[in-house]
């Protein structure tokens, strides 16, 4: 494994300073079963999962400001699911560097979903005790699109106002005027779409794009407050 660290740490996107972290990460208890001097990713399997859980509150915390809490605890459920989770690791190429028992390894086409779900979970562990909440988040919103699922889940309520949220954010921070402008309209009449820029004090800061021009500055507004929260 050690042989390919430098290719694992690239898909990653992450060099820890700590390499037994991981290793430690990518270690199945499978292995340790059969090697019982080698150390697994349980334990950091266990702190990963509460890292993720408290990234993913606090995104929706800061986004989805019309979501009552049973509301706010379904999107976490789904932002952070088995499937999306799992996805990202296989996607990524991961799942080929996990360290498991010859058992496991007979049976990994059955438990990929579940050993992908579990490493995803150890490598949050894992950066978060060598780079700090900072770190591990990069590699969440790197590897989830956390803004593309709480958008498209949030757009669905009728109390969604994107536009009130960004509103409360820059007078909170006194960052200037907000002003919204269509840069471009395109499609038939009875199926429009409409481009629309958001800007602070003469600065574009993001753009969206919808059916009418509400839609498109909901979006544009969604994904400026994305990006100033993303600097604090």
């Amino acid at each position: 494994m050690l042989d390919h660290l430098s290719t694992i740490e690239g898909k990653i996107g992450y060099v820890f300073k700590d390499k037994d972290l991981i290793k430690k990460a990518l270690t199945h208890a499978s292995y340790t079963n059969e090697h019982t001097e080698a150390q697994n990713n349980e334990r950091l399997e266990f702190l990963g999962d509460s890292v993720l859980g408290l990234v993913a509150a606090e995104r929706l915390f800061l986004t989805a400001t019309g979501a009552d809490e049973g509301r706010l605890t379904r999107f976490k459920q789904q932002l952070v699911s088995k499937r999306p989770l799992a996805n990202a690791i296989i996607n990524a190429g991961l799942d080929s560097f996990i360290i498991m028992g010859k058992g496991e390894r007979l049976q990994f086409d059955d438990s990929r979903i579940n050993l992908s779900e579990n490493l995803f979970e150890a490598i949050v562990g894992a950066i978060y005790l060598d780079g700090g909440l900072s770190s591990a988040k990069d590699f969440i919103f790197r590897m989830l699109d956390f803004d593309k699922v709480i958008f498209e889940q949030t757009d669905k309520s009728i109390d969604s106002d994107h536009k009130t949220a960004l509103q409360h954010h820059v007078q909170k921070h006194k960052l200037g005027e907000i002003t919204y402008k269509v840069i471009s309209s395109s499609g038939p009449p009875h199926n429009p779409s409409f481009l629309v820029a958001v800007s602070i004090n003469g600065k574009q800061i993001a753009d969206g794009q919808g059916k009418s021009h509400k839609k498109a500055e909901q979006q544009a507004a969604f994904k400026a407050l994305q990006i100033l929260t993303n600097k604090e």
